[in-house]
């Protein structure tokens, strides 16, 4: 019996040896030190590489013109078409204007019956000087009416190949030229009447009235002869040869193809967290695999209004937003009108990325 406890007690204590062994062995647990295992501690927080997201919308820099009839009238002649490019000054769209048309040649028909009455009745001195003036003046509106009219001519004809660009060209130059030379002539004539001049004669003032009415004929022409605002890309065409145009309604919308620029819509809450200057990418749906690398151009100095509709189920009507501008690379596949989320990159780690860049580079 004396036996079977002895065992018993050394089977016990061997028992524990061998776990205490065992524990050494695996290093859970270090003789004369701490447990080899410590409570799990917190991991720290990433930092962020974005500072603030908004949504925004893809558009030509400078923004889109759109290009409308000033008056609801029959629509022409059209002599664009989408994606190509104009000048300044060139003719868009030409409204009717056969009316105003022959009441221009009926004015300029009594413009030289009174300009022959005028020169009848002989003067000198001072009086001369303001009628060569008066002249030199008229004949250099005109004639810049004139290659306007040739510009126009131009530019049909060679939509029909019957002209080329040279000829577009030389007809663009004639048009500047004739304009430099009314700035002239203008300037000349306010000198002279800054002279102690006399009284305008019957004659001449007939002349005058009839020239004006010629000048405001022209200008209600030209105003139906819709001209690019801008060196410009057609981006859209809306109008048609033979349909009515509405006041105000636009039919053709230009902008700059070649370089882009998001408008984006920052919430009030991120505000703080924009600057001009600061990186950005944008994002794309039409391009999921994609990043457009951009930067703040300019900031709104009120809030306001968004203009963008939220997608999905959260749509937000009472917040407001700060536009933000921002410039992207060109030559991109982005188009005019794409909706796109906008990421700003916080200020340190976009720090940090341009120190990794330039150790990389090293």
């Amino acid at each position: 019996m004396r036996n079977f406890r002895s065992k018993s007690v050394a089977l016990v204590f061997g028992s524990a040896g061998l776990g205490l062994a065992i524990l050494i062995a695996t290093g859970v647990y270090q003789p004369g030190g701490s447990p080899a295992w410590s409570e799990p501690q917190p991991a720290a927080p990433a930092a962020s590489l974005w500072a603030a997201a908004a949504p925004g919308r893809v558009e030509p820099k400078g923004r889109e013109l759109r290009i409308a009839a000033p008056v609801p009238a029959a629509i022409k002649d059209v002599l664009v078409g989408a994606d190509e490019h104009v000048k300044k000054g060139d003719l868009l769209f030409r409204l009717d204007d056969g009316e105003l048309a022959a009441r221009l040649a009926a004015f300029e028909a009594q413009v030289a019956v009174k300009l022959a009455d005028r020169d009848d009745a002989k003067v000198k001195g001072a009086a001369l000087d303001r009628r060569k003036a008066e002249d030199a003046v008229y004949d250099a509106e005109r004639e810049a009416f004139e290659t306007r009219m040739d510009l126009d001519a131009a530019l049909a004809n060679r939509k029909l190949y019957k002209a080329s660009e040279a000829d577009v060209a030389k007809a663009r130059t004639a048009v500047s030229t004739a304009a430099d030379r009314v700035e002239r002539e203008r300037q000349k004539l306010r000198r002279v009447e800054e002279r102690d001049l006399p009284k305008l004669t019957r004659e001449e003032a007939a002349l005058a009235a009839a020239r004006a009415e010629v000048t405001g004929i022209s200008a209600n022409l030209e105003r139906l002869r819709v001209r690019a605002p801008a060196d410009a890309t057609v981006l859209k065409v809306d109008a048609r040869a033979g349909e009515m145009a509405a006041a105000g309604a636009p039919l053709i919308l230009l902008g700059d193809s070649e370089h882009m620029q998001a408008r984006a819509e920052v919430e009030e809450r991120d505000v703080r967290k924009v600057f001009v200057g600061q990186r950005a990418v944008v994002k794309s749906e039409a391009f999921p695999d994609r990043i457009f690398d951009a930067r703040v151009a300019t900031m709104a100095k009120t809030l306001g209004s968004p203009e963008l509709t939220s997608r999905g189920p959260r749509k937000h009507t009472d917040v407001d937003i700060l536009e933000v501008v921002l410039d992207m690379d060109p030559g991109g596949p982005l188009l005019p009108g794409m909706r796109v989320d906008v990421m700003f990159r916080d200020a340190e780690s976009a720090e940090q990325t341009s120190l990794a860049k330039d150790a990389t580079t090293r």
